[in-house]
């Protein structure tokens, strides 16, 4: 497999390209997009029939169109409180059973895993040491905590939380008196969170029960809907620190299950028994995650500062004033042209000949995305924090996109072009490249931007993502290696 590599001839070459579109782009502003973008993919692709020009000029096009749409809807939904996690999640939930990319499928096989711990744990609390049914009255209880303990657990796998928990059984034959039910655990397996679960019939006799013992430092744990007739501040689900619940449930419920169980009839936790949007919201996360990371591969931005410095365009009025006033769909397409052909005609290795025209203007799309972001970090209207937020939101908002694009087999090859290295290094240098077509002086803050950027997230991908550093670490050396040998001494 060819290493990523962004060679200085290379990118000479595409940065030769992008300014004649961007060119285009400018001399054309009063025409339809899909005019001047086909002529000029075609002038650069002769050979190509005009019904393939018309394909990915159509394809660019509608990408970004549905980019734009997604990143309104999540602009809105966050204005209105909600996470951009939760956006995506409802986005994609309806196509869940439809994916196909290894990503998903691994989130799938976790959290069939899950069921299965699941299943063999609530089974052990039905069944005696002898291998019988357990017929005791109170099993709806035992029965209640492994519920709470293994829905938790689900949702936790669900959403990439690094926390568990799990039901304290006795060391012999009997519970000690107040002794913990259930537990929250971190990774480290530090008790973070402890619950002493009653699940009596009905509130009064729930909260006489509680009166019975001392359960100091333990969270009271009562069946759903019981609650508000008890006096005392109670709980009806488990919860980590970072919000992950487990399902709450009710005594009638909790009696069904018992009974069910004693009568042989016992049905299996299934797919049912989690809220499928959990595991779009972890998706959303890791691409966040994602987004840190490829901050941290900033490269891009040296070359583009190289190759640059000094160099005036006669477009840069209407990139500066497109990139400040948000009017920038004509660059988005100009730069998405720019790089499919020099994807086709093999002027850049680390894109593959062929690669979808959707796939490139996603590549764009991010990358001037951020450049807008690094902007309003230059000039103050951003903090560095806040800059990373802007920079998960637009990758969560064009990653929303696709699962309608009803290209669902590649999805994970589509991923990986544009959330890994590849794309975070041909981003960093399309994204400088505007950047200073913008101004010099423009160009200049958003590098500044970038290198604080790196830094940032690098500290953050260190401090709170330690679980993805080995790879987060392999990607980011991989293009310092290559960085140091185009750069000589420069220091990334």
């Amino acid at each position: 497999m060819k290493d990523v590599l962004l060679i200085e001839d290379e990118c000479t070459e595409l940065k030769d390209i992008l300014e004649d579109f961007i060119n285009c782009c400018g001399d054309n502003k009063d025409k339809p997009i899909e005019v001047w973008l086909s002529a000029k993919i075609k002038e650069y692709l002769p050979d190509r029939k005009q019904e393939e020009i018309n394909e990915i000029t159509d394809e660019i096009i509608e990408t970004l169109k549905l980019n734009k749409r997604n990143q309104e809807s999540l602009s809105n939904a966050i204005s209105n409180g909600r996470s951009k996690e939760g956006w995506f999640g409802s986005t994609t939930r309806k196509a869940l059973s439809g994916m196909s990319s290894k990503d998903v499928t691994k989130y799938l096989n976790d959290l069939d895993n899950a069921l299965k711990t699941a299943n063999e744990h609530l089974h052990k609390t039905i069944i005696t040491n002898a291998g019988s049914i357990n017929k005791n009255p109170r099993l709806d209880g035992f029965i209640a905590e492994q519920y709470h303990a293994q829905t938790f657990n689900m949702k936790a796998r669900a959403t990439g939380s690094k926390y568990h928990a799990k039901v304290l059984e006795p060391n012999g034959k009997k519970y000690s008196k107040n002794s913990v039910d259930v537990v929250v655990v971190n990774k480290d397996g530090k008790v973070v969170k402890r619950y002493q679960s009653k699940y009596c019939k009905n509130a009064k006799s729930t909260e006489r029960a509680f009166e019975r013992g001392d359960y100091r430092g333990q969270q009271k744990l009562v069946p759903d809907g019981q609650n508000s007739g008890i006096k005392k501040k109670t709980t009806t689900v488990i919860e980590a620190p970072d919000g992950t619940k487990s399902k709450p449930l009710t005594k009638s419920n909790a009696e069904k299950m018992r009974d069910e169980a004693q009568s042989g009839k016992w049905n299996e936790l299934n797919w049912n028994g989690y809220e499928t949007k959990d595991l779009a919201i972890g998706i959303g996360k890791q691409a966040g995650y994602a987004a840190i990371q490829g901050a941290a591969i900033g490269v891009g931005f040296d070359v583009a500062q190289k190759l640059w410095k000094g160099e005036k365009v006669r477009s840069e009025e209407v990139v500066k004033t497109a990139l400040v006033s948000g009017a920038d769909f004509g660059i988005k397409a100009a730069t998405s042209g720019a790089l499919k052909v020099a994807a086709e005609k093999g002027i850049i290795g680390i894109i593959p000949k062929g690669t979808p025209a959707g796939t490139i203007a996603n590549i764009a799309h991010i990358s001037i995305e951020n450049i807008k972001i690094l902007g309003k970090i230059a000039s103050g209207e951003l903090s560095f924090k806040e800059g990373l937020h802007k920079m998960e939101e637009t990758t969560i908002s064009t990653l929303g996109g696709f699962y309608f694009m009803g290209k669902s087999a590649l999805l994970g090859a589509t991923w990986g072009m544009v959330l890994g290295p590849v794309g975070s290094a041909i981003g960093g240098f399309v994204g400088g490249t505007i950047g200073y077509m913008a101004g010099s002086k423009f160009g200049e803050g958003i590098v500044k931007a970038a290198r604080k950027i790196r830094e940032e997230s690098s500290k953050l991908i260190k401090s709170t993502l330690s679980y993805t550093k080995k790879v987060a670490e392999k990607a980011v050396n991989s293009v310092k290696n290559f960085g140091r040998g185009i750069f000589g001494n420069l220091r990334f």
